[in-house]
């Protein structure tokens, strides 16, 4: 618009190529977005209608999102690992069936065999992303980092149960909430968070729900993984990149929680284990 005012005082006849040029801005943008959907939107072999307005589709696993990943050309992906341990079974005896997080999306569907649940991306999703190359990816005040101890700029406020060691994996239950959210680029979370290395190059994995209206469009809590192997300038939310291996027929990543706890009332949580895998060096299981 400025650019257009400018020229329309210098000589009225230079305002058609301005607009020429803003139209192919746009067009150019528009492609550039229907090239990413197109990556990331899988051939469905059925699609679900979930009830909170999206589409699951259920893809082949020879389709599989991490066969995007150069290393992954010719992985076999396996249902269950190989070397799980035996303390490590996933064990929920203590946990009361209906207080285990279910989805809503399977009342309208389930997927066939051989093919996993995925939530379709949207136009509207990219659009809530500061740029199509940040789309999946923290934003800069999102990441939490060391604060100074004269500091008072509280932009990432966070509290952890922390232990350092060496492990091969974790375990948690992890209770559900919908906590209020006041501005779209704020967020509220609850994860495991599996941490490596200098802040420089640090290797995270992180899994649990987080209520994000910046990244989906509501307040819905909602199922999440992300990862990173360098300080968070790689890696990314969900399958929006290559990474993660779900297997998984019940639960959609990105897909709201059915569910969730109230105070005084029902609650509701998320059994996790994650453990070092044998299949592949440095991978691990969720």
């Amino acid at each position: 618009m400025i650019n257009q005012i400018i020229v329309t005082f210098v000589l009225g006849i230079l305002i058609i190529p301005a607009i020429v040029i803003d139209g192919e801005f746009s067009d150019t943008h528009d492609a550039k977005i229907d090239l990413l959907l197109k990556k990331l939107n899988k051939p469905a072999v059925k699609s679900i209608k979930s009830p909170y307005g999206g589409i699951i589709d259920c893809v082949h696993m020879k389709n599989h999102p991490i066969y995007d990943h150069p290393l992954f050309k010719n992985y076999t992906i396996q249902m269950k690992p190989s070397g799980d341990p035996d303390k490590w079974n996933n064990d929920t005896s203590n946990i009361d069936d209906e207080s285990i997080v279910t989805q809503l999306w399977t009342i309208n569907g389930k997927c066939p065999q051989n093919t996993i649940p995925i939530r379709r991306t949207t136009r509207e999703d990219i659009l809530r992303a500061e740029s199509i190359e940040s789309y999946g990816k923290k934003y800069p005040n999102n990441i939490p980092r060391r604060k100074p101890a004269n500091s008072t700029n509280e932009i990432h406020e966070y509290a952890t149960l922390r232990v350092n060691g060496i492990f091969r994996g974790a375990e948690a239950v992890i209770n559900v909430w919908k906590p209020y959210v006041q501005m779209p680029r704020e967020f509220s979370l609850a994860q495991m968070w599996l941490v490596a290395g200098p802040p420089s190059n640090l290797n995270t994995i992180e899994f649990g729900w987080q209520v994000y209206p910046g990244r989906y469009g509501d307040d819905n809590a909602r199922f999440f993984i992300y990862w990173t192997a360098d300080g968070y300038r790689s890696g990314c939310y969900n399958l929006d990149c290559p990474g993660f291996v779900p297997v998984n027929q019940a639960y959609v990543l990105g897909e709201p929680i059915g569910h969730v706890s109230t105070l005084g009332g029902q609650q509701y949580e998320i059994p996790t284990t994650i453990w070092k895998a044998n299949i592949i060096q440095n991978s691990f299981t969720i």
